[in-house]
């Protein structure tokens, strides 16, 4: 469950977080569910130019090296009231089991609230009728509200904003 969904080959990708230029930015790392990998970097592209104070790349090991936070985007199963949904599974299991370095994960479900399973760990944020490069913009600048940097560069993020942010990224 942790291969990428398509064969593009690493080297071919985004080059890992650099925060030598600016070591306020943000640096979210994406894990895809369900979505084509070449799709996901047209959206990095196009996010990395909004706003240069975040730093987007898809992440395929459970580690997420270098990320600030993990955002697990999660495609809804094809058929509507579906039971059961492969995408919303693996990213439980990837949520619940983490092994990521930065300890900060929410979950972008792309679909509606009645497609949600029932179970889910941690915070799963709602797109709606957002597309997936409108919400993980909203996502990405309402989690950049909630975070600071120490002196030390250390992230402190604002945990009990998470949730608030989880249930209110598809509001007008």
């Amino acid at each position: 469950m942790t291969k990428p969904t398509d064969s593009i080959h690493a080297s071919a990708t985004q080059p890992r977080f650099d925060r030598r230029e600016n070591r306020q930015t943000l640096c979210i790392g994406l894990r895809l569910w369900g979505f084509d990998e070449r799709e996901a970097q047209r959206w990095t592209t196009l996010l990395r130019q909004l706003d240069g104070s975040i730093a987007w790349t898809i992440v395929r090991d459970r580690s997420a090296s270098g990320a600030d936070i993990v955002v697990h985007v999660v495609k809804p199963s094809t058929q509507r009231r579906a039971s059961f949904c492969w995408n919303s599974v693996g990213a439980s299991y990837a949520v619940s089991n983490s092994l990521s370095a930065c300890g900060t994960e929410i979950t972008l479900f792309m679909g509606n609230e009645d497609e949600l399973p029932e179970k889910r760990p941690g915070h799963w944020a709602v797109a709606g009728s957002l597309s997936p490069l409108s919400a993980l913009g909203r996502l990405g600048r309402m989690l950049l509200a909630c975070c600071a940097r120490q002196p030390n560069e250390a992230l402190t993020v604002r945990h009990d904003l998470l949730g608030l942010i989880a249930s209110r990224l598809d509001a007008a």
